[in-house]
């Protein structure tokens, strides 16, 4: 569901907003990421991905999200989950509003053919394939991206090693419980 601008602006001055980032890999292992036109995370290299529409399912909103800023059909059979995290940002989409933003994200990594015909939609420019090394080396890509590409994150809910864990006990946990 679409909102009305000012109905817009209430939620993100008021609440946490839920998303879906796409780390999509090519065939060399290189992650696509492209420069934001508009805030929050204005000017910085960042992944796809877009906010999750009121009565959207997930398996929706990533169908929607990698194809309005890819061109790419995805599915969620396509993906795996690769953690979840906080964004929290001290500006917003709203030119001089002083309204900050909160997201909860929900990474997802998928693989995506080299000969894939990927394009930019009207929110970003600079439509590219990176290194994980280069990500994390270049001062122009934003921390939270490059937080998706290291072992400790400290916006990352449930570390690496707990999540595993919790999927591996999780057997054990409902042996218990029945």
């Amino acid at each position: 569901m679409k909102l009305a601008l000012e109905q817009f602006k209430a939620i993100v001055r008021g609440a946490v907003l839920v998303s879906l980032d796409l780390l999509l890999f090519n065939d060399r292992g290189e992650v696509l990421v492209r420069r934001r036109m508009y805030g929050p995370a204005r000017n910085y290299l960042f992944v796809p991905g877009g906010r999750v529409m009121k009565g959207e399912t997930l398996a929706a909103a990533l169908q929607r999200a990698a194809k309005q800023e890819t061109g790419l059909i995805l599915s969620q059979e396509q993906v795996v989950l690769h953690g979840i995290y906080d964004h929290i940002y001290d500006d917003s989409c709203f030119e001089d509003s002083g309204i900050s933003t909160q997201y909860v994200v929900i990474a997802c990594r998928s693989t995506v053919s080299s000969n894939a015909r990927i394009v930019a939609d009207h929110q970003h420019e600079s439509l590219q394939f990176m290194s994980i090394s280069k990500i994390i080396a270049d001062p122009q890509t934003h921390p939270y991206t490059k937080n998706y590409f290291r072992q400790q994150a400290g916006n990352q809910f449930l570390g690496v090693r707990k999540a595993t864990q919790c999927y591996t006990d999780f057997s054990l946990l409902e042996d218990r419980l029945t």
